[in-house]
């Protein structure tokens, strides 16, 4: 905390002030911000459910640390899925302020990725998940490890087509 003020102190002594900075953005530089940045963290909540995946796979049996891991696996997916809600719904509206058109190849492709990442991970992985937590073979656990990372893989695919838009 202490260092976030002296920072913030260093920043201000040269003349730049976050506050007025901000406000001096326009509405669709702010959604842009708030889209890219919430797009990474559904990439870093992608990348812990892999390691949810990969614990829960390396003890597949019903024993009490397996469910605990289950129950937060499943938590974390379903904030994962209101992220992804929160990331389609900025970005859609992203487009619709922006200069693209809704005929775009990347814009579609990106809805169309979202909507199998989203409908995937619940109908999917999720019950991929639960039987593996029962005890099941080695094959299904390694088929909910090989979901979550394809998923992973989805989203870093989504973020380099958002790197590579037209401007």
């Amino acid at each position: 905390m202490v260092v976030l003020r002296r920072l913030t102190g260093i920043i201000r002594g040269l003349g730049f002030n976050w506050l007025e900075a901000w406000f001096l953005m326009s509405f669709d530089e702010v959604l842009g911000i708030v889209h890219m940045c919430a797009g990474i963290f559904l990439f870093f909540l992608a990348l812990g459910s892999v390691a949810l995946a990969v614990l829960i796979a390396v003890k597949p049996a019903t024993d009490h640390a397996n469910e605990r891991l289950r129950t937060r696996a499943n938590t974390f997916s379903l904030i994962e899925n209101v992220v992804l809600g929160f990331v389609t719904l900025t970005g859609v509206v992203a487009a619709w302020m922006g200069p693209w058109s809704f005929s775009e190849f990347w814009l579609w492709s990106s809805l169309a990725a979202a909507g199998f990442y989203g409908f995937a991970l619940v109908f999917v992985t999720k019950p991929a998940r639960m039987a593996v937590a029962e005890g099941s073979s080695a094959g299904k656990v390694g088929m909910q490890v090989n979901l979550q990372v394809v998923h992973t893989l989805l989203l870093l695919v989504v973020l380099v087509a958002m790197s590579f838009k037209p401007v």
